[in-house]
């Protein structure tokens, strides 16, 4: 009883030797992996803060021609009330003007009149008038009037004309002052103009500037997640690392049934265009479709596996272990022991991945190999 005491230890020693040796290369290549993605974090966090100061400048910039137009209109603004102002002085002016210039043409008229009668009939009518007086007195009386009607006349005439002379000089510094104004419009309405293209210039360098930062934000945010994930896949690979499995038959099924559209070995990652190591095979599925358990195991890790997304690791003893990738949906948890053919997943296309299917990948204490070995 001793003897096979000892022997049922040794074996289950030797078990939990080789789940060891699985979950100590299972943490180093998570390690290195989270050391890898902490370094391109880095890297984003530079650039998220790149892009950050680059949007900042923008709206800046974008704030400066903003005001700048602001107080383009508000001077264009000021200025239309001049002219307003300006232009009722100008018609009020005009209005004057053309008056005294009616009065002084009434004026004159009288005066060209009388100058005609005295052409036309000499000084017949004025000797009449001079000739007809009763006595001297009466004649320079007579004399005096006849100056002062044609003195007054041609100084009436006179002040017209000074007084419109003086409203014609008002209207031309009127027209002088509308001149400017309208100079200065059209000064104002050319910088505007300008003023409203750069606006649309730098409104398309913000709109850029913004859509980057919110790029370089989600690379940031995707990467940290990423990181978060790897230690929190790290803590569980460490925690089930002593965990005891329920071992498998060392004989699989078929996850899902589908087409390979890739085998195990070198190739061209689809994501990335580079040649990289492919350490499983993918078999095309529809989004959604249930994803079986290869063989009887435990559940080692159930949760986002960087790359591979949404997948599954199961721990089948001897050193065996599978992994179901780029799932949708999760169907079990660390730790619960599954029997082979039990529900595990459904299918999907998360991580890096180009559509719909499941990587299906097996491990032999820790070292890659192909899972066809083991499929019917």
């Amino acid at each position: 009883m001793i003897k096979r005491f000892g022997t049922g230890l040794l074996v289950l020693l030797l078990i939990l030797s080789q789940m060891t040796m699985v979950f100590a290369d299972s943490v180093t290549d998570k390690k290195a992996e989270l050391d890898e993605v902490q370094q391109k974090l880095q890297k984003a966090d530079v650039q998220r803060q790149k892009a950050k100061a680059t949007a900042d400048e923008a709206s800046a910039r974008m704030n400066e021609v903003v005001a700048q137009l602001t107080k383009l209109q508000a001077d264009i603004n000021d200025l239309q009330k001049k002219s307003d102002t300006l232009q009722k002085d100008i018609d009020a002016n005009s209005k004057i003007l053309n008056e005294k210039k009616v009065k002084m043409e009434g004026r004159m008229k009288i005066y060209r009149k009388r100058l005609r009668e005295i052409y036309i009939n000499g000084q017949i009518n004025y000797l009449d008038v001079l000739l007809g007086a009763k006595d001297f007195n009466d004649f320079a009386s007579r004399m005096f009037l006849l100056q002062k009607i044609i003195a007054g006349d041609l100084e009436l005439v006179q002040t017209v004309k000074r007084e419109a002379d003086e409203i014609q000089k008002r209207q031309d510094l009127l027209d002088k002052q509308m001149a400017e104004i309208k100079k200065d419009r059209a000064s104002l309405d050319e910088k505007k103009v300008a003023a409203e293209k750069a606006r649309e210039e730098r409104a398309q360098l913000l709109f850029k500037a913004n859509e980057d930062k919110v790029k370089k934000d989600a690379d940031y945010d995707r990467l940290n997640a990423m990181s978060e994930n790897i230690k929190n896949m790290l803590q569980s690979l460490e925690r089930q690392s002593s965990m005891p499995s329920q071992g498998g038959t060392g004989r699989f099924i078929w996850p899902v049934t589908g087409p390979i559209t890739s085998y195990a070995g070198w190739r061209t990652h689809p994501v990335f265009g580079t040649t990289r190591y492919h350490s499983g095979i993918d078999i095309a599925v529809d989004s959604g479709t249930p994803v079986k358990a290869a063989d009887t195991g435990t559940v080692v890790y159930s949760g986002w596996m960087g790359g591979y997304g949404y997948a599954v690791m199961i721990n089948h003893g001897n050193g065996l272990v599978t992994i179901y990738g780029h799932n949708s949906r999760l169907l079990v948890s660390e730790g619960q022991s599954v029997p082979q053919g039990d529900v595990i997943a459904r299918s999907g296309s998360t991580g890096w991945s180009t559509g719909p299917h499941v990587h299906f990948e097996a491990r032999l204490h820790g070292e890659v190999v192909d899972p066809l070995n083991y499929l019917p």
